[in-house]
């Protein structure tokens, strides 16, 4: 017999080899690396990444959008956009407006107006606006929208109904992100013109290497079980009971874990399809070859025994 062997049949207690230590200090650097890769690359707001196209001269309003909040879900982005002048023919010295102003802004979803009227200082607006993506494509799925704005001063006229009186220039900056998603936004500005921006929202690399992991650690489980329940019904190891236990804590771990990945993706997304439907499988399929190999055991010692009795009496 081997020294592996003998040892794998009677484990004593001994010195960890030099291959040994080698391999486990091999395996803390790499954790050591990754952990750092990781670490470093997450960010608690998300990254953001602002490109602007032209430049608006001396514009009467000056328009800071600020991402909020995102619910992919629903593809529905909160911007926060905050409106400030510094024209002497729109503000006067209390900061307060000369002229009523009507902001239109234009997205995806349609059209949303924000009303400042006269006397009033300006302010801020947070809006809901709509974007395109595919939340099925989790943990790379990536929505797209446009953000389109039109300045112009007011009065209100006969009757109520707000006339527009002139047309305002006005530039368009963005800044920060959402947490777990990285922000990107290309605005073209300038001329006559209102400012038009294309945004993006992409999940961040900290939520996808989370999701990765998770998805490693279910699919090594599920492996796990079918290699040790092939080697019992091909009689290559003695069955245990407790391998049984363990296959059945799997099957009901796997859906823990997927409750776990960052953004809670529906049921039926891309991963279901392409990996984690057939991690149950596999793991059903393991509980049935484990009961498979207990039972030609069992039935082989029962044999075994029903022959000893025999040849004894």
């Amino acid at each position: 017999m081997s020294d592996h062997l003998d040892l794998a049949a009677h484990p004593t207690p001994r010195r960890l080899s030099r291959r040994s230590l080698a391999v486990g200090l091999l395996l803390i650097v790499a954790f050591a690396l990754a952990y750092v890769f990781v670490a470093r690359e997450y960010q608690i707001e998300g990254g953001s990444t602002a490109v602007v196209i032209g430049e608006q001269q001396d514009p009467d309003i000056y328009i800071v959008g600020k991402p909020v909040d995102f619910d992919a879900r629903t593809a529905t982005l909160t911007m926060r956009f905050e409106f400030s002048s510094f024209s002497d023919q729109l503000v006067d010295e209390g900061n307060r407006l000369t002229q009523g102003v009507r902001i239109t802004i234009g997205a995806n979803d349609g059209i949303q107006e924000v009303r400042f009227p006269k006397g009033e200082p300006m302010g801020y607006a947070e809006l809901e606006v709509g974007v395109d993506g595919e939340l099925y494509a989790y943990p790379f799925d990536t929505y797209r929208g446009f953000i389109a704005i039109l300045t112009e001063t007011y009065e209100r006229g006969s009757g109520g109904i707000n006339e527009t009186t002139g047309e305002l220039t006005s530039t368009l900056t963005f800044e920060g992100a959402v947490g777990g998603w990285d922000f990107s936004s290309n605005t073209t500005v300038g001329g006559d013109a209102s400012p038009e921006a294309d945004v993006t929202l992409s999940r961040a690399f900290s939520s996808k290497a989370f999701a990765a992991v998770l998805l490693a650690m279910a699919t090594t489980v599920a492996v796990l079980v079918l290699i040790a329940s092939i080697l019992s019904v091909t009689f290559r190891r003695r069955f245990e009971v407790a391998l049984l236990t363990w296959n059945g804590a799997v099957l009901f771990s796997l859906p823990l874990l997927r409750s776990y990945l960052p953004g809670s993706p529906p049921i039926g997304a891309a991963i279901d399809i392409y990996l984690y439907l057939w991690l149950f499988v596999i793991a059903v399929i393991s509980i049935v070859l484990l009961l498979i190999a207990w039972s030609e055991q069992k039935k082989a010692e029962l044999l075994e025994e029903a022959r000893r009795r025999q040849a004894v009496s």
